[in-house]
């Protein structure tokens, strides 16, 4: 719906992400702060930082062209489909209603065993092919409705990743403050990251504001199907030292589960396709 912020014309390199936040911070407002920067995976989306204000829950997000660093907009970071996500991961929803899905599921094939009903009749009445439509686009689709619970089971009881889900990162990590030396740049973090976890791509960089704190980067390999990515990278702000790195190609075998449980959800185990496939097996 605002393919001004969100799309932009490729036009030679990109700037570096110390001008790109320079521009975003230019148009900062009174006691915000920029919190997360989040470079683009694709070279023509744009670039953006989220930003908070000092005492404040809620955020925007400022769109940046990464070419001419020019402002495109900003939008608050509580829109709707970020309602309808967190409305969607409320843990005691999610796995109440996975778990009356999967007996919805195995009662319904425990019904439909007897008569086998693989058929739509056009020449009844309402009530007969609602009848037929239910057997038998219920017998396709229970497959795919076993493992959306299933699934969705697992995210809420199974174990818990210290940092390869969607989920709030605990830090284990902290910098060593420095007496007159400034933060590290965001250039230096993500060349860092990078070559600390080489093939995989940088999703988002926190950005520390408190001595203590380090850089947080989430990153993502190219066999990782996950929308968050499943790998990161702390980095102590002053000095650039990488001081945990959380690699998901040497994951325990719980936070692969977890990993794999995601996409497997969601569809994106096969791209935008899967994706798509997945919304519409939910609709049915």
């Amino acid at each position: 719906l605002h393919p001004s912020l969100f799309k932009v014309v490729p036009e030679g390199q990109p700037l570096s992400l110390s001008q790109l936040a320079s521009s975003a911070a230019s148009v900062l407002h009174a006691r915000e702060v920029i919190d997360t920067c989040l470079p683009s995976t694709r070279a023509d989306a744009s670039y953006s930082f989220i930003v908070f204000k000092a005492h404040h829950r809620i955020s925007r997000q400022i769109f940046v062209d990464e070419y001419t660093g020019r402002v495109l907009g900003s939008l608050s970071a509580v829109r709707f489909t970020s309602i309808m996500k967190a409305l969607h991961l409320i843990a005691g929803g999610l796995g109440c209603s996975s778990i009356i899905l999967v007996f919805l599921v195995l009662s319904g094939l425990y019904l439909w065993w007897p008569r086998k009903r693989i058929k739509i009749g056009l020449s009844g009445n309402v009530q007969c092919l609602s009848f037929d439509l239910h057997n038998t686009i219920g017998l396709f689709a229970s497959l795919f409705l076993f493992l959306f619970a299933v699934t969705g089971i697992y995210m809420v009881f199974g174990p818990p990743s210290y940092a390869i889900t969607s989920k709030p990162v605990k830090q284990p990590a902290f910098s060593t403050p420095q007496v007159g030396l400034k933060p590290v740049s965001l250039d230096l973090v993500a060349t860092v990251a990078k070559d600390t976890l080489q093939g995989a791509t940088v999703l988002w960089i926190a950005i520390p504001h408190q001595p203590g704190k380090a850089y947080f980067v989430k990153m993502r390999f190219p066999e990782d199907r996950s929308d968050n990515g499943s790998s990161g990278v702390w980095i102590d702000q002053f000095s650039g030292k990488v001081l945990v790195v959380a690699n998901s190609r040497a994951v325990p075998l719980e936070n692969r589960l977890q990993t794999v449980s995601r996409v497997i959800h969601t569809g994106a185990v096969f791209g935008n396709r899967g994706r798509a496939f997945a919304a519409f097996m939910s609709l049915i």
